[in-house]
This record gives structure tokens, C-alpha cells and sequence, in this order.
């Protein structure tokens, strides 16, 4: 059976972030999987999960491309480029313990900061790839 480590990959990854103190404070507890209406900047939120079973006999794993976004409003991109360097710290090449497994590897796959279209906020893109193991 094919154990879809989602949930618990979003709950750990947000755990992760937030306990991290350089991180908190800049972000407070402001890391969100859907972002209210006029949130206060800067914050992070949880984006697209891409799950990729890995097929086999007796195999229950899965490699997950999670992105990860950060926003500000800030006449420069610093601030985003500071979360982003305490995201990339906190996360890659991390253990973390799911509660449906374990995570066999936590890897940056790309990170960006562009500007957002509305003209006022820096945005930063942070991928990663994470394999699952249940059985683990």
C-alpha cells in the first residue's frame, strides 16, 4: 500500500520552520498552507506538493517536490533573502521524523526571489525534493 506522506510532511516542515529561532523572528508564527486575507509581511507559506511513488515489490516510499514561498513588502529584496537563507538552513540535508515514516533524504533543488507583479512585495521560491520511507 502506498502511503501518501503529504499531511505529515507539511505538518513536520512547518514545525521545522517555526522552531527555528532566526527564522521566528523574522516570520513570528506567520506559516501558512492557505494565506488569509491581508496577512501581515513578512510570512511563508506552503505551496505545491508533488508526490512520486516509488514503485516496487514491498516498497512504501515516495519522493515529494515541496515549494515553499516566502513574501515581504520591503523597498529591497534583503528580507526575503534572509528567510530564504534560514529556510534553506533549517531544511536541506535535514533529518526529519514523519509520524507515517521516516524522511531518507531533504535536498534544495532551486531557490529565487522575484518581484511580485503587484509591484510592492519581493517574493522567494524555495524547492525542495524529499524521500519518504514508511517502512522506515
Amino acid at each position: 500500500m502506498l502511503t501518501d506522506p503529504t499531511t505529515s510532511l507539511v505538518e513536520t516542515i512547518k514545525a521545522k520552520l517555526l522552531g527555528d529561532a532566526d527564522l521566528a523572528a523574522l516570520v513570528a508564527d506567520r506559516c501558512y498552507d492557505r494565506i488569509p486575507n491581508n496577512p501581515t509581511f513578512p510570512y511563508l507559506s506552503i505551496g505545491e506538493v508533488q508526490v512520486l511513488p516509488e514503485l516496487g515489490e514491498a516498497t512504501d516510499a515516495a519522493t515529494a517536490h515541496v515549494t515553499l514561498h516566502s513574501w515581504d513588502r520591503f523597498k529591497g529584496s534583503d528580507a526575503v533573502r534572509s528567510i530564504g537563507k534560514y529556510v534553506i538552513a533549517a531544511l536541506h540535508d535535514q533529518d526529519l521524523m514523519l509520524s507515517d515514516g521516516a524522511v531518507q533524504s531533504l535536498l534544495l533543488e532551486s531557490a529565487r526571489t522575484l518581484p511580485d507583479p503587484d509591484g510592492l512585495t519581493k517574493h522567494g521560491v524555495y524547492q525542495f525534493a524529499i524521500l519518504t520511507d514508511a517502512n522506515a
